[in-house]
């Protein structure tokens, strides 16, 4: 793949994350401005519970996907087969894995929140599941557009949904959860279709090969994704169990809005993934990764700078003077974000030369740091306390990716961090580039 290629995969991705972002935004306001603050706290809370069972009970094979359809090294019909059989077996063990946690941990994980919103949110567990082993395909054989289009059809139907629950039926938290099983179920049912195609069909025959190797690297990146999640969930828990729902209401507003930076590391670490399972040129590899690194670095910088600024504003604007108390939480999470967004690119090239195990100890280093901090400041400083233990654990992780990127490549941290001279002539050659084949597909459509 060449920067021109990267660049216009990287474009889509990111158009399409634009897209889900208004689209999100837009599902975001509607929750919260009909919900309310403790009301949107406790749909947090319970869709936290299927999350949290996907995360752990999903043995990383999304990634494993990924990369072995990239490395070309099974068929790709028995990929699609054997992960769909994957899907049921570990959909069927999370659902009971649920109902256990609400029957007899309900109490001390989920206080304050009623059995039936977690019962419903039950049901996405298996669609989850669904979705994250056969999206994955659409991944690895760069079918980006498709990819991309998932996402858009995903945050479309879901507003639709939240709408009719929220505004047209007014049946509250139950109604938000019902709105995100329906448009996750037909999104399946679209990505299923997709994935067939890009595979050119469907085989079930059990290849113990692909089984072997995809549990032997998809549970060593597991173990960094179920870190990466805690670390950036595990202050949700924290926060409603010193504080309560409304603080989390306010918390995971915040959270939600400064996520929406990550979108640019987003579409190019995603991008950047099969590029690196793919490439065979080290050479190559090693001076592209922090090209791409860096550029999000100050992007993200730039953005987040702007948000200091409009952060109060944007608030108020969009979810009215009853969510006033998230701004400074808001602010202090920027910074966090900053560092993330290069760690984001590091962990995935680190995780594309078949070192997923190197990103688990960073997720070790970081969720420690993240849950010491939450303990030590939410009682003292509330909701601002866990935005600060983020920061400060995020910029942990990005300390460790660079440090273990730097021995696996040979760079200087100075090269993935710092703009390089003949980075500015780069940008204009691609922006070029990239205009004339966006002059193309408008000539195309037209």
């Amino acid at each position: 793949m060449t920067m021109g290629t990267f660049t216009q995969n990287t474009a889509i991705t990111f158009t399409a994350r634009i897209l889900s972002l208004v689209l999100g935004i837009a599902t975001s306001i509607t929750i919260a401005r009909l919900l309310g603050p403790e009301g949107k706290g406790i749909y947090t809370m319970a869709t936290l519970l299927p999350s949290l069972i996907v995360t752990f009970g999903n043995l990383g094979i999304g990634p494993a996907t990924v990369y072995y359809v990239a490395r070309k090294q099974h068929r790709r019909q028995e990929i699609l087969g054997n992960n769909l059989l994957f899907g049921v077996v570990i959909g069927a063990i999370g659902l009971l894995a649920g109902l256990i946690m609400i029957l007899f941990f309900r109490q001390s994980i989920f206080p304050d929140v009623a059995p039936g919103y977690l019962f419903l949110a039950l049901l996405m567990i298996p669609i989850n599941i669904f979705f994250s082993y056969v999206n994955y395909i659409l991944l690895g054989t760069e079918h980006i557009k498709e990819f991309n289009l998932v996402s858009i059809l995903r945050a479309a139907l879901f507003l639709i949904f939240i709408v009719i629950a929220l505004w047209g039926l007014k049946v509250g938290v139950m109604g938000a959860l019902a709105a995100g099983v329906i448009s996750w179920f037909l999104v399946d049912v679209a990505v299923f279709f997709w994935a067939r195609r890009a595979t050119r069909g469907i085989s079930f025959h059990i290849n113990p090969s692909y089984i072997k190797h995809a549990l032997t690297y998809g549970i060593k990146a597991h173990l960094g994704n179920i870190l990466g999640f805690l670390n950036y969930r595990v202050d949700m828990f924290f926060v409603n169990g010193f504080l309560d729902p409304l603080a989390v209401g306010f918390y995971s507003l915040g959270v939600g809005l400064v996520e929406k930076l990550w979108m640019i590391s987003h579409a190019a670490s995603t991008v950047l993934f099969p590029r690196v399972a793919g490439e065979t040129d080290e050479q190559r590899r090693k001076e592209f990764t922090p090209l791409v690194a860096r550029t999000v670095l100050w992007i993200t910088a730039l953005g987040a700078l702007a948000l200091v600024f409009l952060g109060r504003w944007i608030v108020v604007l969009l979810y009215s003077n009853a969510f006033l108390p998230s701004v400074r939480a808001f602010q202090a999470l920027l910074v966090g974000i900053i560092a993330l967004s290069a760690s984001r690119i590091l962990n995935n090239d680190i995780a594309g030369r078949g070192q997923p195990m190197l990103n688990t100890y960073v997720g070790i280093f970081t969720l420690v740091t993240n849950v010491i901090l939450n303990i030590i400041w939410i009682p003292r400083y509330g909701i601002v306390g866990a935005a600060w233990a983020s920061t400060v654990s995020y910029s942990v992780s990005l300390l460790s990716s660079l440090s273990f990127y730097c021995r696996l490549s040979g760079n200087s941290w100075t090269k993935v961090i710092l703009p390089q001279r003949g980075d500015w002539a780069l940008y204009r050659r691609t922006a070029v580039a990239l205009g004339q084949w966006a002059k193309a597909k408008v000539r195309a459509l037209l």
